[in-house]
């Protein structure tokens, strides 16, 4: 079935249970000591670790589905079945086209589709792009097809459906119109629209309770399908899952509000991806703060740093000394008694401004972009310059610049400024 042999069921379980074994044993080196430690239980993985897995996946879904409820948008399932040529076989039986090459092919089918007009007009007075989260399942010949639920104004659901209908059961698109789904009522469905998709999203997961062999579960591995996918509407995960337990604790909703504070500006990564900051009004003190709620290991940051610097060392007792000044640095950071302070980068009114040169062995000062700010940091900063005097042409072109991004940007009210007209303003 689905075109899974029990040679690939064993060669899958085989391959995972290795992989558990080793995240469940992994070894971490700490200096002269080496420590083991679980791995298994902070891996996100579908195979690995799929009561995590879903858990993420079951907030992304219910969190996906309030905001569109904010939003007024109403959920509508569809289907989407490969054309006729991709169900065809070899004589042996094996399959015309890999299946991962079929979900591709529909993903970029799904694509056209959502670009027709009737969605671009949708985007323009939405603000925003098409909101949905998709699915692929296979049929048991082993050829995917696609299911998606989205999200869209109650006025828009009729027309989308007469062009849905029009596209996909035209005769040169090749598939018959009970391979294609347009469902927008759940008064009959228990669990209403969540329960709908959650039904198909969990036959990606394997059954632990149940002992048959689920053969659509290794179709995934064996061909590697992804099982979710959804548009950029909440926290990307390389974020979310590194600041998620700074909040859990203060926020029930914290895959919503995570979001929010991303798109708002107030968490955001470093420009070398070190480190993800947060600034927070601190209503004791009544002012901005900024700290860093996640850092790559200090330690990684040396090692990495120590190999660049060995593999240009020509002279062997140049390599000693600077392998034992490591050893010091790094035992120092494992001694709670020693006061280290390694400033990398210093943050003035909340902008990253100064970042340590090794080479030159003190602070230089970083080049701002001015329009690759966020809105909070770009209004920080132009607060920032206004308490300074502007002591050359330079400064006050900067000032103007920084201005006129915040006009463009409505943030705050006035006339663009013409930087070529900063000599007649400027006096020394």
């Amino acid at each position: 079935m689905y075109g899974i042999t029990p040679d690939d069921i064993k060669y899958i379980d085989d391959k995972i249970d290795y992989q558990k074994k080793y995240l469940e044993n992994f070894m971490m080196d700490f200096g002269d000591t080496s420590k083991s430690t679980n791995m298994l239980d902070n891996t996100y993985s579908a195979n690995l670790n799929p009561k995590k897995y879903f858990a993420e996946i079951n907030n992304r879904v219910n969190t996906m589905f309030n905001n569109a409820k904010d939003k007024g948008l109403k959920p509508v399932f569809v289907t989407l079945t490969a054309p006729s040529h991709y169900h065809r076989k070899y004589e042996d039986g094996n399959l015309h086209i890999d299946p991962n090459d079929t979900a591709k092919d529909l993903t970029q089918i799904w694509n056209k589709f959502t670009n027709l007009q009737i969605f671009q007009r949708m985007k323009k007075e939405l603000g925003h792009g098409l909101v949905y989260f998709r699915v692929y399942e296979p049929h048991k010949s082993a050829v995917p097809h696609l299911h998606a639920m989205i999200f869209i104004p109650v006025n828009y659901i009729l027309p989308v459906k007469k062009k849905y209908k029009e596209y996909f059961s035209s005769s040169s698109w090749g598939a018959n119109k009970k391979a294609i789904d347009f469902k927008y009522t759940w008064y009959k469905q228990g669990g209403g629209a969540v329960g709908y998709i959650m039904k198909y999203i969990t036959k990606t997961f394997k059954d632990e309770e149940t002992k048959s062999v689920q053969h659509a579960v290794y179709w995934y591995i064996k061909h590697k399908v992804r099982r979710f996918l959804s548009s950029r509407t909440l926290a990307p995960l390389s974020i979310y899952r590194k600041v998620r337990y700074f909040f859990k604790t203060k926020y029930k909703d914290d895959f919503k509000i995570i979001t929010q504070k991303i798109k708002a500006g107030v968490i955001y990564k470093s420009f070398d991806d070190t480190q993800i900051c947060y600034m927070f009004y601190n209503h004791d003190t009544g002012e901005v703060e900024e700290i860093i709620i996640w850092s790559k290991n200090i330690e990684l940051i040396l090692n990495k740093r120590a190999e660049q610097e060995l593999e240009s060392m020509q002279n062997q007792k140049a390599r000693d000394e600077f392998k034992a000044n490591c050893k010091k640095q790094l035992e120092d950071i494992n001694n709670p008694t020693v006061a280290i302070q390694k400033p990398i980068i210093v943050s003035v009114d909340n902008i990253p401004t100064y970042i340590f040169n090794n080479n030159q062995n003190k602070f230089v000062k970083i080049t701002k972009v001015i329009s690759k700010l966020k809105d909070f940091q770009l209004h920080s900063y132009y607060q920032s310059l206004q308490t300074k005097s502007l002591d050359s042409l330079n400064e006050v072109q900067h000032f103007l610049l920084t201005q006129n991004e915040l006009v463009k940007r409505g943030l705050i009210d006035g006339g663009i400024e013409i930087l070529n007209n900063s000599n007649s303003i400027f006096k020394i």
